[in-house]
């Protein structure tokens, strides 16, 4: 509008005023603010600058030349601030709150300079700084605008309290989240903004040990608008902390069907208001609810992790039909983990999560389906070969250029695994079908696909005469590293050796039920090999030198596990995938259990000399 044109003090009130309000309303047609409202703001600043014949900074700092300056127009103030106000507004939006405290101390000392009062010592705290900010009153025949500063100065203040009390609830720093939201939840709040500072509150106060405190605010959230699915979330995860399962599902329950309920979009919003300034927090937060997908699967994952196996079914299935309509199977990325629920689970899990619940209420050839079905799509992008090596992964080149396969040399061992897993699941089918024959052939392919995975070292041994390059120009080279990893959740490397000891038992198991107890042996010494603190591995190994009367060798091993017995541990150190949890909390040990509370009673009796 004044591009081109010279600027003059006696316009810049009237300019100022003209651009705020043009932001005003482009933001909230756009609920958002954009690259050009940026620049907008900039060139008003350096037209300011022009006028007072103040050359523009070489640092870049604007607004410190405009309020440095000798002498602003007292007319020009009210406009002046309601730009602070816009442009406070949009760094809380960028998530840049440090920039509003250097600003908002630089038109404070310019303040005090101008009235000649005392300036007191300035904190680095924004939401004291904000208090503190006091923007000037607008004459009466000054240029109207929609939204004045300190309408603006109410909005950054919640605005900001709220981000700084989700900022400490994830540093874990409580009390002062605690103290930042109260701040928002007692400042002026639409009620979608209401909703998420009452379900912070609760997130916060269940983490603090006030279980009853966090359920108060719950139901205030529930009370303040049409926006539940955060505080269902949040009041399943109180009900899980407390043990309350039923009421945990029931809020799960409420939670996907709130997703389910189609919103629409929202109008513009004038003038600005907090809910436009949090809406890019909210998908960092943990307030974020998911999408309906997501809430289904975390509502399955527990149901089967409570052993509800009817329930787990009947929402795993809903929810593979809900993936197989859309285009979330591209490429098998697609993340379907709530925030802050459990581990991170994709579409193979979520595969492999409905064959395990099949299983769980014997519906083993539908379980075979499920598994076929993974199997046909990740079944291309199962390397030949796996190399462990130290350091970055590396790609060497594959074997077959179709289909492409991942950039990312750390997916081709999810694929192994994910295969894996499918032909674990379904040896348990056929177990449970009857079919040995069958199992053995699962368990068995099983097998030979995770030993594909072999340690760098080797490839350096085999390759000493210099044929490195051409013994691995069909193989993957990947990073053991685990450094980026959540501490919760078990690493790949780690699930690869807790599937190789499953997989070995299972195979055993089914040896021993064929009578061949001499293979089974094979199985579960290979099995304690690897996995030297596995106390299934060990019972197994125990029993079958027992039948197979090599009574010095099965007392060995029951004298071991009774000194291991008080530091016990599962050495997985993680959260192993629910597919595969479930696959070992299914590995019978009652019988072993049994014959090593009788070898121990025995090894107790003194014996007659």
């Amino acid at each position: 509008m004044t591009a081109g044109l010279p600027s003059a003090l006696s316009v810049l009130p009237l300019e100022l005023t003209v651009l705020g309000n043009s932001l005003t309303l482009g933001v909230g047609l756009v609920q958002g603010f954009m690259k050009d409202h940026v620049l907008n703001i900039q060139q008003s600043l350096e037209r300011v600058l022009n006028a007072q014949g103040v050359p523009l900074p070489k640092s870049g700092d604007l607004w410190g030349a405009i309020f440095q300056s000798p002498f602003i127009p007292s007319e020009m103030l009210p406009p002046l601030h309601h730009l602070v106000g816009l442009q406070g507004a949009l760094w809380l939006t960028d998530n840049h709150p440090g920039d509003l405290i250097i600003l908002l101390r630089t038109v404070m000392s310019s303040q005090c300079k101008e009235s000649g009062a005392h300036l007191p010592g300035l904190t680095e705290d924004l939401l004291s700084l904000l208090h503190a900010w006091d923007p000037p009153i607008e004459v009466p025949d000054a240029p109207l605008a929609l939204q004045d500063a300190r309408s603006l100065k109410d909005v950054l203040l919640t605005t900001a309290a709220f981000h700084q009390g989700l900022h400490e609830l994830h540093m874990e720093n409580l009390s002062l989240a605690l103290s930042s939201l109260q701040k928002a939840a007692f400042s002026p709040c639409p009620r979608p903004v209401l909703v998420l500072v009452h379900t912070a509150l609760g997130a916060c106060l269940r983490k603090m040990g006030h279980p009853q405190r966090a359920l108060l605010h719950l139901l205030e959230a529930l009370k303040a608008g049409l926006t539940p699915g955060p505080p269902l979330l949040e009041a399943a995860r109180l009900y899980r902390q407390l043990g309350h399962t039923t009421a945990e599902l029931d809020s799960l329950k409420l939670l996907v069907e709130a997703l389910s309920i189609p919103h629409s979009s929202r109008p513009p919003l004038f003038p600005l208001g907090v809910e436009l300034l949090i809406t890019a927090l909210r998908p960092a937060s943990s307030l974020s609810c998911g999408t309906q997908s997501q809430a289904k699967h975390l509502l399955a994952s527990r149901c089967l992790q409570t052993g509800r196996g009817e329930e787990a079914v009947e929402q795993y299935l809903d929810l593979l039909a809900l993936l197989l309509d859309g285009s979330m199977l591209q490429g098998m990325k697609y993340s379907v983990t709530l925030p802050g629920g459990s581990p991170a689970s994709r579409v193979p899990d979520v595969f492999l999560e409905t064959a395990t619940a099949l299983i769980l209420v014997a519906r083993f050839q539908d379980s075979l389906t499920v598994c076929e079905e993974l199997l046909s799509r990740i079944a291309p992008l199962v390397p030949q070969k796996l190399w462990l090596g130290q350091g970055e992964p590396s790609l060497r080149p594959a074997l077959s250029p179709v289909p492409p396969r991942p950039e990312d040399p750390s997916e081709h061992l999810f694929y192994l695994l994910w295969a894996s897993a499918a032909h674990l699941l379904q040896g348990q089918a056929h177990s449970g079908l009857g079919a040995r024959r069958e199992a053995l052939e699962e368990f068995s392919r099983c097998l030979e696909l995770l030993f594909r995975v072999q340690p760098m070292d080797r490839v350096v041994d085999e390759g000493a005469d210099g044929d490195v390059d051409q013994g691995l120009s069909r193989d993957v080279i990947i990073s053991s590293a685990e450094d980026e990893l959540p501490s919760k959740i078990c690493s790949p490397v780690k699930v690869l050796q807790k599937l190789k000891v499953v997989a070995l038992i299972s195979r055993g198991l089914e040896w021993v039920a064929e009578g061949r107890d001499a293979r089974a042996l094979q199985d579960f010494l290979l099995a304690v090999q690897l996995c030297p603190g596995d106390r299934r591995a060990s019972l197994h190994l125990l029993y079958v030198l027992w039948r197979l009367e090599r009574r010095e060798e099965a007392a060995a091993i029951c004298q071991r596990l009774e000194a291991e017995a008080d530091q016990y541990q599962d050495n997985s150190e993680g959260l192993l995938p629910l597919y595969l949890e479930s696959c070992v909390n299914r590995i019978p040990i009652t019988e072993q259990e049994s014959l090593l509370r009788e070898l121990q009673k025995s090894l107790q009796r003194p014996t007659c000399s």
